[in-house]
C-alpha cells in the first residue's frame, strides 16, 4: 500500500466511525463551514483517538490549498529573530493539531499566497502594510498577530506592559529613563512607547528616546552599536589601554527597552564600558524570551497562548464568523537588571 493510499484509508476510517461522508470529515479537519459544531468536535475527537496525522502531501490531495495556511512576516522581519522563531514554532504546532499545514511566505511573496494557501496568519506591523486589505479583496481569510483595524487579530496589552516596566523603574528611584526602540519617529502606532509615556506623565518626568533603525541583521547588535556610540560621544571615557571606560553623571539612569533583544545589546554595551547594572543604570526588556531573559527584568508574554489563540481565530475566520480582536494579558518579571 502506498503512503497516499494509507492516508486515504485513515480518512475513510474516520468517516466510518463517525457515520458521515468523506466531505464532512474534510470540512471538520479543515475548519470549513457546512457542518455543525457538535459534529465537527465529534470528528476531531475521532481523529485524535486514532492519532491521525496527515502529511503535507496528503493534505493537499484531500482538500487542496484550503488546508494550507500561509504565515507571512512583516516588511523587515526575518525568521532569525528569536521571538519569531518561537512564535513560528508554536504556530506550526497549533496548526498541525488542527490538521493544517503551515507554509512560510516572506513579505515580498504576499502575491503568491492565494495560489498556494487558503488562509493566512500575518506577523509584523509596519506603516503602509496592505497585506490584510489585499488578502481581503481576494477573499483569503486571515488573522493578524498584533492589532487589526477591522479584521481578526490577537495581540498583547503592550501599552500596559511598558507602563508596568517604566513605573517599576520610577518606583526604584530612577528619574532619567530612556526608551530604546525601533523607528520611533515613524507614523506606526508604537503601543510600547505609549505605555512608557503614560508612566512618565504620571510621575511628572521628561521622556528621553533612543530611536534605532530596524536592522535586518541583529536587533541586539544594533542596540549595542548605537548605545556604544552614544556612550563614547559623552566624552567621559578613559583612553588608556587596558582600562575600563569610566563615566560620571550619566544623562540617564535607566533604559526601558522595547524588546529583550534590544535590552541584551544595551547590557553588553554598558558592561563593555564598565557601567554597573543596576547600580548605575537599570535595564528592562519586553517578551521574556526563554534563556535569553533569565536575568533580565522584563515583561512576560505567553507566546504559546498567542499562537493558539491565533489558530482558534483563524478557524472562526474560515467559518465566516464576525471578526474580533483578542488582547492577552502580560506580566512584569522583576530580576537582577533593575
Amino acid at each position: 500500500m502506498t503512503r497516499a493510499s494509507a492516508k486515504a484509508a485513515t480518512i475513510h476510517e474516520i468517516a466510518k466511525r463517525a457515520g458521515v461522508s468523506i466531505a464532512s470529515v474534510s470540512r471538520a479537519l479543515n475548519g470549513k463551514p457546512g457542518i455543525s459544531e457538535g459534529l465537527r468536535e465529534h470528528i476531531l475527537a475521532i481523529s485524535r483517538e486514532i492519532d491521525y496525522r496527515p502529511s503535507a502531501a496528503a493534505r493537499q490531495l484531500i482538500s487542496g490549498k484550503a488546508a494550507v495556511v500561509g504565515i507571512s512576516l512583516g516588511r523587515k522581519d526575518i525568521e532569525l529573530r528569536p521571538y519569531y522563531i518561537l512564535l513560528y514554532q508554536h504556530l506550526t504546532l497549533a496548526l498541525h493539531r488542527q490538521g493544517m499545514v503551515p507554509v512560510f511566505f516572506a513579505h515580498d511573496q504576499t502575491a503568491r499566497l492565494p495560489d498556494s494557501a487558503g488562509a493566512a496568519i500575518l506577523l509584523g506591523e509596519f506603516p503602509g502594510d496592505a497585506r490584510e486589505a489585499w488578502l481581503g479583496e481576494r477573499q483569503v481569510p486571515c488573522v493578524r498577530v498584533g492589532e487589526s483595524p477591522s479584521g481578526f487579530s490577537v495581540g498583547l496589552d503592550e501599552r500596559h506592559g511598558l507602563y508596568l516596566a517604566t513605573r517599576h523603574l520610577v518606583e526604584r528611584g530612577r528619574r532619567h529613563i530612556v526608551f530604546v526602540g525601533g523607528e520611533l519617529a515613524s507614523p506606526h502606532k508604537h503601543l510600547r512607547l505609549m505605555g512608557y509615556r503614560d508612566a512618565l506623565h504620571e510621575a511628572g518626568l521628561e521622556e528621553r528616546l533612543l530611536s534605532l533603525p530596524h536592522e535586518v541583521v541583529d536587533a541586539s547588535l544594533t542596540s549595542y552599536r548605537y548605545l556604544n556610540r552614544w556612550l563614547v560621544s559623552l566624552g567621559k571615557a578613559s583612553t588608556e589601554p587596558g582600562h575600563d571606560l569610566a563615566f560620571d553623571n550619566l544623562p540617564f539612569d535607566a533604559l526601558a527597552c522595547a524588546t529583550d533583544e534590544l535590552a541584551l545589546g544595551c547590557l553588553a554595551a554598558l558592561e563593555d564600558h564598565g557601567i554597573g547594572v543596576p547600580q548605575q543604570v537599570a535595564v528592562t526588556g519586553f517578551d521574556d524570551l526563554p534563556t535569553l531573559a533569565d536575568q533580565l527584568t522584563t515583561v512576560r508574554q505567553d507566546i504559546e497562548a498567542v499562537a493558539e489563540r491565533a489558530v482558534v481565530l483563524l478557524g472562526e475566520a474560515l467559518a465566516g464568523k464576525p471578526a474580533q480582536h483578542v488582547t492577552l494579558p502580560v506580566e512584569l518579571m522583576v530580576r537582577q537588571t533593575s
